[in-house]
């Protein structure tokens, strides 16, 4: 008997749908200055690096969301900036991918080694605690969407496999 297929992915799939529904709800009404500023840098994020236009209704690729995660640290998105993100050394594109031979499809080990980069440079216990609130939103974005696009990536490598196994 066959193993059931993964989970969905795609424009359906429970993340795309999570950050799909926050791009298209997510309008000030009403709210307090703060609240305001978290819903603009939350839109600027997705709408800016993290979604695929036209529609905004999927994640891009996790390589091309590693790299260039570094120009939407502070100050991208009028988030104030601060010294910490400075060192972080952008990862190329090119670095992540195997490359003209195959296709310049992207490598799951440099991927991988990106993102665990990127998750232990943004992981709460190693950032500065002077970040003010927007800031600490801005990183929490970021985080939430490198992880959750890594998620997918997995989840269609699976897909894949089991089509293809």
């Amino acid at each position: 008997r066959p193993p059931p297929p993964p989970p969905p992915t795609g424009p359906g799939s429970p993340i795309n749908t999570k950050y799909a529904k926050a791009v298209q709800s997510e309008q000030p009404n009403g709210e307090d200055v703060q609240q305001a500023a978290i819903t603009r840098i939350k839109r600027d994020i997705l709408v800016n690096w993290a979604l695929l236009p036209p529609g905004f209704q999927m994640l891009k690729p996790i390589d091309q969301l590693v790299s260039t995660i570094h120009a939407h640290f502070p100050p991208a998105h009028g988030v104030p900036g601060h010294e910490y993100f400075a060192k972080f050394k952008a990862v190329p594109h090119s670095d992540l991918v195997m490359g003209g031979a195959m296709g310049n499809a992207p490598s799951e080990e440099k991927l991988k080694k990106a993102v665990r980069k990127i998750r232990f440079f943004l992981h709460p216990d190693k950032l500065p605690r002077d970040l003010g609130p927007e800031q600490s939103f801005a990183v929490k974005m970021l985080w939430d969407v490198t992880s959750d696009a890594w998620e997918e990536f997995l989840k269609h490598k699976e897909e894949l496999d089991w089509i293809n196994g």
